[in-house]
């Protein structure tokens, strides 16, 4: 919402903008600004912010810490984004499915979650830009009952800020 003394003009859609003209002005009814306006005003502004995060999803063979083959296959466009965007902050969670005792589970998330950092860090990336975590069975990318194994739970879920 835009006020000033002379009126109010409501902005409830993305990209628009609106005009005052002068200390006392109205604003101008709302205008859609497309990208290419939006570069020209914005751009110098929009140019320093830094990249959208990178989400990366690698899955492992079931009760192990072994990549699947497509996973593996996956490895180099993912050290590349690290490489190409350092230094960076890297956020590395291990998850598995609901086979398995609950605690078991965590170590085994945590046991993933660390091998993926072990990647990087023979790649020569610090560690200490690393946020290793695990969920365990505590967070299903698909839902499923107890003791149900799940190869997409089985995985390792990665952002590359």
């Amino acid at each position: 919402m835009i006020t000033t003394p002379s009126g109010t003009q409501i902005l409830n859609q993305g990209r628009q903008a609106s005009t005052v003209l002068g200390p006392g002005g109205a604003p101008s009814p709302p205008v859609v600004l497309d990208d290419a306006r939006i570069q020209q005003i914005f751009g110098s502004v929009l140019a320093t912010l830094p990249p959208e995060p990178v989400h990366f999803i690698l899955h492992f063979k079931g009760d192990s810490d072994e990549l699947t083959a497509e996973s593996q296959a996956l490895l180099p466009q993912f050290l590349r984004t690290v490489r190409d965007r350092s230094p960076v902050d890297v956020s590395i969670v291990g998850h598995t499915d609901t086979r398995g005792e609950r605690d078991y589970n965590y170590q085994l998330g945590l046991r993933r979650a660390n091998r993926v950092a072990d990647l990087l860090a023979t790649q020569g990336v610090d560690r200490s830009t690393l946020d290793i975590d695990s969920h365990g069975e505590d967070d299903l990318l698909v839902k499923t009952g107890d003791q149900v194994s799940e190869p997409k739970n089985r995985r390792v879920e990665i952002i590359v800020r």
